[in-house]
C-alpha cells in the first residue's frame, strides 16, 4: 500500500537538553541545598498555535495506483486542504462549545492577583513522612493498648475447668434452627452496613469470635480464653473512637480462636465456596515427592548455616506440608530433628505446632520483648471474595501477648497475637494529589525494596470474567515499575520526573514523592473574598473531588456524615470551629469557583442558541481545576446524552479521585495550552447495546506569572463520533481551485481515508468495525507530514513523533515537510 498521511502540528517542540531523557534525578532527604532550573518552556510560536490532536491518513491500493501516479492524481495541496479544513472546522466547534477561550480570559483577568509557587520536593516528602509517622504511631499505640489489656485480663483470670460461657460465634451469628429459634452461640447480633468497613455488615459495639472447624467450641481452654479476652471489647471500641481511621482489630489466641472487631458475620457464602473451589482446582499432582531426600537436604543446609552463624538471627525451623507420604522418613527425624515432631492431622496442628510456638517464643516471653511487626501489602480477603466495590490493600501491625503470671513466666507462655489492619488508602491520603500535580504521585516501599503502595502496582488480572490476584503481587520490586525509558522509539513527549524520598521513622517503610518537571513543579495561588467564593461554590452544576481532604471529617463522629462541600461551608462560615481544613486548598477552590462561575451562563446561552436538534452536535461541556473543582453543563436533554456514565462515580477515569486526576485532564496537560486532545469512548453497555461511540475533546488552561507557567484548569466537550465523521467527509469533498467534482476523493472505492488519534488508533474510517479497535499498519509506506491548521509553519518532523499505536515504526523511512 502507498500512503499519504497528514499529521496536525499537535506534537511537542524539540525538548531542550534539560528535558531530554536521561538518568532520573533522585533527591535524598538531607540538609544539602536543593535547586533546579524550570524546564519545558514552550516557544512563543507554539504557545499561539491552535491545534487538534488528530491525524489524516490516506492509504491507496498499490494494485491500482503507483506512488507517482497517486501523488499526481491527488495533489499534496488537496490533501493539505482537507486536513486544514477539517482541523479548522473541528477546532472552531470545540472552542465554541467548550468556552475554552472565555475560561482562559477569566484567568487572565485576575492574573495580577495571582502568584505561582514552586513546589519544594524535599520539604514535601518530609512533611508527608512526618504525617504518616504520626498516623502509624497511633496504630501502634492502639495495638499496645490491646496488649496491655489482654495481659492484664489473663493475669487476673483464674482458669476454670468447668466454666460455662456463651459468646458470639462469627459463623453462627443470627442463625436459627428449623423451629425459628437461635442456634447455640448464634444469638441475635445487630449488624449494619458501614462505609468505613467497605459497606460490610458489622457491629461496632462489640467483637465476635471465629473458630476453626476442627476446634471444639466447648473446650475448657477455648471457653476460658474467650471469657478472658472479653476485656478487649472496651479497648477495641475506645481505640476506634480515638482513631476512626483504624479498620479491623483482632486477637488471635494460641489456643485456636480468633476475636475480631468490629463483630462480623462470616458465612460460607457462594463467593467463599467458589474461591475455595478455584484454589483447589488449581492444585496439580505432579509425580511423587521424594520426601526422605528433601528433608535430609533441608536439615543439612539448616545445620550448615547454624554452625556458620549465617543467615537470619530469628528462630529457624523446617516445615513440610504434604497430602501423604509414600515412604518412611522416621530415620531422618531421628537423626536430625529435636524435639521429634511430625504433624499428621489437623488435631496435631493444635497439639504440637502450638508447643513449638511456645518454645520458639520463650526468649521473647522471658525478656518481655514486645516486638512490633509490620506486614507486606496484602488484599483484604473479605472484600476480594465479596466482590466489594473497590480493591483494598492493607498492611498489618501486630504484637505478641505474653502471660505475666509468675508461676508461668519461666515457661514462656505465648497467649497469642493482637493486631490491627491499616488501609494503605488511608495512609496515602496524607500525600494529597493536589500538592503533587497532575502527573505527580507518591509511593511506599518496604525495607526489602518491595512496593507497599504505588499507582502502577496492579495486583489483579482478568481471567475471563473473573479477577484474580497475581502471583507474588506483594513482592514487586520498585525497579519493576520505576524504570528509565532508554528505548530508541520516537515519542511525542517525554515526562521527566524528579524523585524525592525518605524513611518513615519507627517503621520499616520509606516514602517516595515524584514530581513531573514543568507544570508539575508549580501551584497557582490566589485570593478572593469568602462571600464571593461561597456564593459561586454553591452553584448546582459544581462538585468537588469527594476523595480529596479539604476538611478532616473522619475523626469527629459529628463530622462523618458531612460531604466535603458541606464541611467547607461550615468552616468558612464559622458554623463549626472544631473543623480542621486545609486552608491553602480551600483558598484555591474558592478562587476557582469565582473564576469559572461565568462558564455556567456561557454554556446555558449556548444550549439555548442551539435548541434546534439539527444543530446539537455536542452533548455536554465540562471543566476541572487543579483544586478538584468540577463543573458540567448539558446541551441536550439528559435522556439524549450519548454516554450517561461520563463524569459520574461509575466512571472513575473521568473524575477526580484520590489516585489520579481525570483522564481528559491528564491528556490535556500533556500538550500545550490551547491544543485539544481527542479521546474515543464507547457508550455501549450490556443493558444498552448499540449505543453510539462518543468523543471527548479537552484542552489545558495555563497561567503565566513572573515567567513561571502553571496549569490552572482543563476544559472540554463530549460529542458524538458521527459529528466528527460528517465534518471529515464534508472537508474531503473540497478540491481547492478545481471546478466541478473532485477528480479524486475519499468517496472513491480505491482510496481509503482514515483519521488517526495521537496514539495511532483509527478515529474515523469508512468501515466502522475498524474504529477504535484497529491500529494502522503502515509497513513500508511513504509518509507525508502536514500541519493541521492553515499557515501554521512547517511540520515538526518524525524525530518528535510518538507512535504508540503505529506498528512497524522502524519502516517509516521517508518523510517530507510541507
Amino acid at each position: 500500500a502507498v500512503g499519504d498521511c497528514s499529521f496536525s502540528p499537535c506534537l511537542h517542540p524539540e525538548p531542550s537538553r534539560d528535558t531530554m531523557p536521561g538518568l532520573p534525578r533522585f533527591h535524598l532527604d538531607t540538609s544539602a541545598p536543593h535547586s533546579r532550573r524550570p524546564c519545558h518552556q514552550w516557544p512563543g510560536s507554539w504557545a499561539s498555535l491552535q491545534k487538534t490532536v488528530v491525524i489524516l491518513c490516506l492509504l491507496l491500493s498499490s494494485t491500482s495506483l503507483s506512488p507517482t501516479h497517486a501523488q499526481t492524481e491527488i495533489p499534496l495541496e488537496t490533501v493539505k486542504l482537507w486536513a486544514d479544513t477539517f482541523g479548522r472546522d473541528l477546532y472552531d466547534t470545540v472552542t465554541k462549545y467548550s468556552g475554552s477561550l472565555l475560561l482562559q480570559k477569566k484567568y487572565k483577568d485576575v492574573e495580577s492577583s495571582l502568584r505561582i509557587k514552586e513546589v519544594d520536593g524535599l520539604e514535601l516528602v518530609r512533611k508527608f513522612s512526618e504525617d504518616m509517622e504520626t498516623m502509624l504511631r497511633r496504630k501502634v499505640e492502639a495495638v499496645k493498648n490491646l496488649v496491655e489489656a489482654a495481659e492484664e485480663a489473663d493475669l487476673n483470670h483464674e482458669f476454670n475447668e468447668s466454666l460455662v460461657f456463651n459468646y458470639y460465634n462469627s459463623v453462627l451469628i443470627n442463625e436459627r434452627d428449623e423451629n425459628g429459634n437461635y442456634v447455640e452461640l448464634g444469638a441475635e447480633f445487630v449488624l449494619e452496613s458501614n462505609a468505613h468497613f467497605s459497606n460490610l455488615m458489622v457491629n461496632t459495639s462489640i467483637s465476635s469470635v471465629q473458630l476453626p472447624t476442627n476446634v471444639y467450641n466447648k473446650d475448657p481452654d477455648i471457653l476460658n480464653g474467650v471469657y478472658m479476652s472479653e476485656a478487649l471489647n472496651t479497648v477495641f471500641v475506645e481505640n476506634f473512637q480515638r482513631d476512626p481511621t483504624l479498620t479491623w482489630q483482632y486477637f488471635g489466641s494460641s489456643t485456636g480462636f480468633f476475636r475480631i472487631y468490629p463483630g462480623i458475620l462470616v458465612q460460607a457464602d457462594r463467593d467463599n465456596r467458589e474461591h475455595f473451589k478455584q484454589l483447589v482446582d488449581e492444585l496439580m499432582v505432579k509425580g511423587v515427592g521424594v520426601v526422605n531426600q528433601a528433608l535430609t537436604e533441608a536439615f543439612q543446609i539448616l545445620k550448615q548455616f547454624q554452625e556458620a552463624r549465617q543467615g537470619s538471627l530469628c528462630n529457624q525451623a523446617i516445615m513440610l506440608i504434604t497430602d501423604g507420604a509414600v515412604e518412611d522418613y522416621e530415620p531422618v527425624f531421628e537423626k536430625y530433628n529435636w524435639p521429634d515432631r511430625k504433624i499428621s492431622t489437623l488435631a496435631d496442628a493444635q497439639e504440637n505446632v502450638m508447643e513449638y510456638l511456645h518454645v520458639l517464643s520463650r526468649p521473647m516471653v522471658i525478656n518481655h520483648d514486645h516486638d512490633i511487626t509490620w506486614t507486606e501489602a496484602y488484599m483484604d480477603s473479605k472484600l476480594f471474595t465479596s466482590q466489594a466495590q473497590s480493591l483494598m490493600l492493607l498492611t498489618t501491625v501486630a504484637m505478641p501477648v505474653f502471660s505475666k503470671k509468675n508461676e508461668t513466666r519461666s515457661h514462656g507462655i505465648l497467649l497469642g497475637v493482637v493486631g490491627s489492619d491499616v488501609a494503605l488508602r488511608e495512609l496515602m491520603k496524607l500525600a494529597p494529589r493536589y500538592k503533587l500535580g497532575v502527573h505527580g504521585y507518591a509511593f511506599l516501599n518496604t525495607n526489602n525494596g518491595y512496593i507497599l503502595s504505588h499507582p502502577d502496582l496492579r495486583p489483579l488480572y482478568r481471567d475471563g470474567k473473573k479477577l484474580k490476584p497475581k502471583p507474588n503481587y506483594n513482592s514487586v520490586d520498585l525497579s519493576e515499575v520505576e524504570w528509565e525509558d532508554r528505548a530508541e522509539t520516537k515519542r511525542v513527549l517525554f515526562l521527566t520526573n524528579d524523585y524525592f524520598f525518605t524513611d518513615i521513622s519507627d517503621t520499616p517503610f520509606s516514602l517516595g514523592v515524584v514530581l513531573s518537571r514543568g507544570h508539575g513543579e508549580y501551584i497557582l495561588l490566589g485570593n478572593t473574598t469568602v462571600e464571593e467564593g461561597l456564593h459561586d461554590l454553591l452553584h448546582p452544576d459544581l462538585t468537588l473531588a469527594s476523595d480529596w481532604i479539604y476538611c478532616i471529617t473522619d475523626i469527629d463522629p459529628d463530622h462523618r456524615k458531612l460531604s466535603q462541600l458541606e464541611a467547607i461551608v461550615r468552616f468558612l462560615t464559622g458554623e463549626d470551629p472544631d473543623l480542621e481544613c486545609d486552608e491553602e486548598l480551600v483558598r484555591e477552590v474558592l478562587l476557582d469557583a469565582v473564576v469559572t462561575a461565568p462558564m455556567e451562563a456561557y454554556w446555558t446561552a449556548m444550549a439555548l442558541n442551539t435548541s434546534d436538534e439539527s444543530e446539537q452536535v455536542v452533548d455536554m461541556a465540562f471543566l476541572g481545576t487543579r483544586a478538584g473543582l468540577l463543573r458540567s453543563s448539558l446541551f441536550v436533554g439528559s435522556e439524549k446524552v450519548s454516554d450517561k456514565k461520563f463524569l459520574t462515580p461509575e466512571d472513575e477515569a473521568s473524575i477526580f479521585t484520590m489516585d489520579h486526576f481525570p483522564l481528559w485532564y491528564r491528556q490535556a496537560a500533556e500538550h500545550p495550552a490551547g491544543s485539544f486532545v481527542f479521546n474515543l469512548r464507547s457508550a455501549e453497555a450490556p443493558e444498552s447495546p448499540g449505543q453510539p461511540m462518543v468523543v471527548t475533546a479537552s484542552t489545558a488552561v495555563a497561567v503565566t506569572v513572573d515567567k513561571k507557567t502553571a496549569i490552572a484548569a482543563a476544559v472540554g466537550v463530549q460529542m458524538r463520533l458521527e459529528f466528527l465523521q460528517r465534518t471529515f467527509w464534508a472537508a474531503t469533498r473540497q478540491c481547492g481551485t478545481v471546478e466541478g467534482p473532485c477528480p479524486e476523493s475519499c468517496q472513491d472505492s480505491h482510496l481509503d481515508c482514515f483519521v488517526i488519534d495521537n496514539n495511532g488508533f483509527i478515529l474515523i474510517s469508512e468501515r466502522s468495525q475498524e474504529v477504535r479497535h484497529w491500529e494502522v499498519e503502515l509497513g513500508g509506506n511513504q509518509v507525508i507530514w502536514q500541519p493541521g491548521q492553515p499557515g501554521e509553519g512547517s511540520n515538526p518532523g518524525l524525530e518528535q513523533m510518538r507512535v504508540n499505536g503505529l506498528k512497524k515504526t522502524e519502516s517509516l523511512l521517508e518523510t517530507k515537510s510541507i
